[in-house]
């Protein structure tokens, strides 16, 4: 047994160093091409500033690239743009690429890694092709509401303001008759309706969020849910079944969030589907799968709607009334089923409010694009900051346990009771338990939740 600890940890070692190596160096590169760009504004680097002779609007082109690709298409696409002295600005950190990545600063900025202001049709259709031709074999996520060069092209376009203005951070652009419309970052508006698209014979169909519309023959897209980097979540109609019925549908994006370990959304769908069918089978409560399909190279996963309502709905962080009665209840209903995933040999990594329903008293759980085995080491830290152990920010590999969902856990009864985040210092969360007069067994659970030792002796 001794051995066998021994060998795991030193693997789990191997594999963090690999992992946080390869991001440190990808870090460095990309400071390297950022610094040598000379102007930085707040967290973009910009070729040069704007000129009096640069137009005020114009055709926008952008580069896609996620975090592990950044590096390469700077590199194909720099020289390029230096012959022509064309203004374009990069994003200034990796960091910051993945964030635009994620979509959650902006669903439309997804994407948008280099920005490039031409200064007239005929150098935006130059540029355009000769990025497309340099950054062909790369990879980078789509970019919502921008029409693509071409097919798989990390190339979009769209007509836009160059200079913001106080009233409109995205700007205005003005028709032929000299009339002021905002710079809408929607779908269909990569175009103005008064303008011919040059790129028009050689690109693709825009590549928008899609909000409504066929999915497949069998399925009517309605609301959406969510839309981030990585993949939407749909309400759909599922025509494939008499009578017809309500079903969630989730989608996964290729090089969407692609993380350090390489994985995107189209891989996180896709695992999702194989955790769910797991914990299904073993009896815990969590959606039916009705269909698993491709299309327009993204992964769809139709599921189960689920009924009832959130512990907390996305839109808030704390519940609306606090009561350690509620509290405890929950405690009683949520603890069996994580110890029957934790039994199952799965670990959820992403316990939070909005992903757990009651419906009549009876718990739901949703959301398993980060579960893995309870053993597994070699995958990157995944939750919310609010749920996840402090342990565990910027980590780049796990250790083995129930650690995550344990800690979360206790996060969300210690919510329930007080309306408050747990402080970090347990002198401060004695203080909250007397304001809000927490039973002793309770407070005592909570703090052992909170407190758990990362450790193998933690799995259960």
């Amino acid at each position: 047994m001794a051995s066998w600890r021994t060998f795991r940890k030193k693997k789990h070692l191997e594999t963090r160093a690999v992992t946080s190596s390869v991001a440190r160096n990808l870090r460095r590169q990309w400071r390297r091409h950022a610094q040598s760009l000379p102007i930085a504004i707040g967290n973009w680097r910009y070729s040069r500033r704007l000129r009096r002779d640069d137009p005020a609007q114009g055709w926008k082109i952008h580069v896609s690239a996620t975090p592990l690709s950044a590096s390469a298409v700077f590199s194909h696409v720099r020289p390029i743009l230096r012959a022509q002295d064309v203004l374009f600005k990069v994003t200034s950190s990796l960091e910051f690429l993945a964030q635009l990545n994620s979509g959650l600063s902006g669903f439309s900025q997804t994407g948008k890694f280099i920005t490039i202001y031409a200064r007239s049709d005929r150098e935006a259709l130059d540029l355009a092709r000769q990025l497309h031709a340099t950054t062909d074999q790369l990879r980078g996520p789509g970019i919502p509401f921008d029409a693509r060069y071409r097919p798989n092209s990390l190339v979009y376009y769209r007509y836009g303001s160059f200079r913001p203005t106080a009233a409109n951070a995205n700007g205005t652009i003005s028709d032929p008759a000299g009339k002021s419309h905002p710079d809408q970052r929607a779908p269909g508006r990569a175009i103005p309706r008064w303008l011919d698209d040059p790129f028009q014979r050689a690109s693709a169909k825009a590549n928008g969020g899609r909000a409504a519309g066929p999915l497949a023959p069998d399925y009517f897209p309605f609301k959406v849910i969510s839309q981030r980097g990585k993949g939407g979540v749909y309400e759909a109609i599922d025509f494939s079944v008499s009578p017809a019925r309500i079903v969630i549908i989730k989608e996964g994006r290729p090089h969407g969030e692609t993380a350090w370990d390489g994985l995107d959304g189209f891989a996180r769908v896709k695992h999702e589907a194989r955790v769910l069918r797991v914990l299904r089978a073993a009896g815990i409560p969590v959606p039916e799968i009705f269909r698993e399909f491709n299309r327009d190279t993204n992964r769809y996963l139709v599921l189960e709607k689920i009924e009832g309502r959130p512990l907390l709905p996305r839109n808030r962080t704390q519940p609306a009334r606090i009561a350690w009665q509620r509290a405890q209840r929950f405690l009683e209903r949520l603890e069996p089923v994580l110890s029957g995933m934790h039994a199952a040999g799965w670990v959820w990594r992403d316990c939070k409010p909005s992903h757990i329903f009651l419906d009549r008293g009876v718990v739901r759980l949703l959301d398993f694009e980060g579960a893995c085995p309870i053993q597994e080491t070699e995958v990157l830290a995944w939750g919310s900051a609010n749920y996840l152990p402090r342990v565990y920010y910027e980590s780049f590999t796990r250790h083995p346990g129930v650690f995550e969902d344990r800690h979360a856990l206790g996060v969300i009864v210690f919510q329930l009771g007080t309306g408050k985040f747990p402080p970090g210092e347990k002198q401060n969360r004695a203080t909250l338990y007397r304001r809000t007069r927490c039973p002793d067994i309770l407070r005592e659970k909570i703090d052992r939740l909170l407190s758990s030792k990362i450790s193998e002796r933690s799995v259960k």
